[in-house]
């Protein structure tokens, strides 16, 4: 009898550590989500030059429009997943229906930038509307050297 309520112990103990940890690690996820949402708001709002009457209109829009691409971007990994982990025992009919779920993918993310790009007409001058495409880049390729170049210094680490 002492055993078992010290291997039901052993066993609380350990289920309650990896809940533990699963927590730690979704905490650390988020924070650096919400890091790098801040620094992206950050560089968008210095490098667009935004009026605050064209900064009170886009920004929802934009938030929305970041919203729904990222679970358009979401499902696309997972097709991407199904992809990678095809074997070469899938039928035909199986590849087809795969092939079918990434078009399908890949045109719901370019309806999301249609839909937006007009709305975003409706509320920014041409130009700012192209240079949110720019600056959304610059922004990309500032994150890509940021943390390369972090990598290369363990210091900062």
């Amino acid at each position: 009898m002492k055993r078992q309520i010290i291997f039901y112990l052993l066993l609380l103990f350990i289920f309650s550590t990896s809940v533990v940890n699963a927590q730690k690690k979704s905490d650390y996820h988020q924070n650096r989500w919400e890091k790098y949402r801040s620094e992206k708001i950050a560089f968008l709002t210095s490098n667009l030059e935004l009026t605050p009457a064209e900064a009170e209109k886009f920004w929802p829009v934009y938030n929305q429009m970041d919203k729904e691409r990222w679970e358009a971007q979401k499902m696309r990994r997972e097709v991407e997943e199904k992809v990678r982990d095809a074997g070469d025992t899938m039928s035909d009919k199986e590849v087809i229906e795969l092939t079918r779920e990434i078009a399908e993918s890949m045109q719901k993310e370019g309806a999301l930038f249609t839909k937006y790009n007009e709305e975003f007409l409706k509320i920014l001058p041409p130009q700012k509307v192209l240079g949110i495409y720019k600056t959304e880049k610059e922004f990309r390729m500032y994150m890509i050297k940021k943390y390369r170049d972090h990598g290369r210094n363990p210091k900062k680490r």
